[in-house]
Parts: structure tokens; C-alpha cells; sequence
């Protein structure tokens, strides 16, 4: 490494390769087990609104506003039902999204037959709307397949930019000519 040892290059570099490793990490867990990763993320996000409603149930404007200390009570109970039925949960967001696709779309072929004799363009936006109506479909029809399918396609962005910044780190170490400041990688000029 251009007269540099390895060692020199983790003790410069620790902190930099660590968030590369994690997404790698992240991208093959989502890439080998998508439908666990899914449950995993609501069931996170069902810790962090327990969390959330026991902080605001504990603050004193709960103790004043039965309407806040209302609102936590709900904030944990939605949390421990992420937590309990993490599959269903993840569908009924996913048909949920399904429907306003659906919605959306509708009032784009509305808007698209609009312009219709004004626009040389309106086959193009029927064509994307029509495109949209059946993505729609698709995510009311199967949701949890399709989200398997975006986790394992997010998987794979996280895995490559993962080994792009893990490349780009030792490029820049292998290229750079450092001056040891005690803090990051400072260019000399």
C-alpha cells in the first residue's frame, strides 16, 4: 500500500471502514433472509414508539394533559401491537400504500385526460399512469412478496455501496499523503 502497512491503515481508518461493514452486513441480511428483515424493522419501530409513549407519559405536561397522556397511551399500545404482530402490521402498511398509489393514480389519468388534444404528450402519461395503476395492484394483490422483493433490492444497494466506500477508503488512503494532526486524513497542499 504505497509504503504504508496495514496496520498503519486500520489505525488511521477504523472509524471510516466501520459504517461500510455495517451496510454490508445490513445489505446481506436483507438479501438472504428479506421477510425476517421486515418483521425486524416494525418490530424496531414498535420499541421505538413504546419507547416514545413512556417518555411522553412520563413528562409533566401528561400529568396536566389527559389529552397527552391519551396520545401516549395509544403511541404504546400501537407499539407493543407492531411488536406482537409484526407480519400484519408490514402488510397493512404495505396495502395501505397499495391504495394510495391507486388514489394517486386515478387523479393523474384524470389530469392526463385533461390536457388530452392540448399535450402531444399524453399517450406518455397514460402510459406511466397505467404503469402506476398496476404497481398499485400488484401491492394490494401481494403485498408481503413485492416488499420481500424491495428489501432484497435494497440489500443489494446497501451491500455495493458498502464495498464502493470500503474501495473508495483505501484509494484515498493508497493516493492521500497524510499529515499526522491527530485528527482525520488532512491534505497536504
Amino acid at each position: 500500500m504505497n509504503k504504508k502497512s496495514i496496520k498503519s491503515f486500520f489505525e488511521k481508518n477504523g472509524t471510516s471502514l466501520a459504517i461500510p461493514l455495517v451496510m454490508i452486513i445490513i445489505g446481506l441480511f436483507f438479501i438472504f433472509f428479506p421477510g425476517s428483515a421486515i418483521n425486524l424493522t416494525v418490530k424496531v419501530i414498535g420499541i421505538v414508539f413504546v419507547i416514545i409513549g413512556a417518555i411522553m407519559a412520563c413528562t409533566l405536561l401528561a400529568a396536566y394533559s389527559p389529552l397527552t397522556l391519551a396520545l401516549a397511551i395509544m403511541i404504546i399500545l400501537f407499539g407493543i401491537i407492531c411488536i406482537a404482530f409484526p407480519g400484519f402490521i408490514a402488510s397493512f402498511i404495505i396495502k395501505a400504500i397499495g391504495i394510495m398509489v391507486l388514489i394517486n393514480a386515478a387523479f393523474r389519468i384524470h389530469d392526463a385526460y385533461m390536457i388530452k388534444g392540448r399535450s402531444d404528450k399524453f399517450l406518455q402519461y397514460i402510459i406511466n399512469d397505467i404503469i402506476t395503476v398496476i404497481l398499485g395492484i400488484v401491492l394490494i394483490a401481494i403485498p408481503l412478496d413485492i416488499a420481500g422483493a424491495v428489501v432484497i433490492v435494497i440489500g443489494v444497494l446497501l451491500l455495493l455501496l458498502g464495498i464502493t466506500n470500503i474501495i473508495n477508503v483505501i484509494r484515498v488512503y493508497i493516493d492521500g499523503r497524510y499529515v499526522d494532526d491527530g485528527t482525520d486524513v488532512v491534505w497536504e497542499e
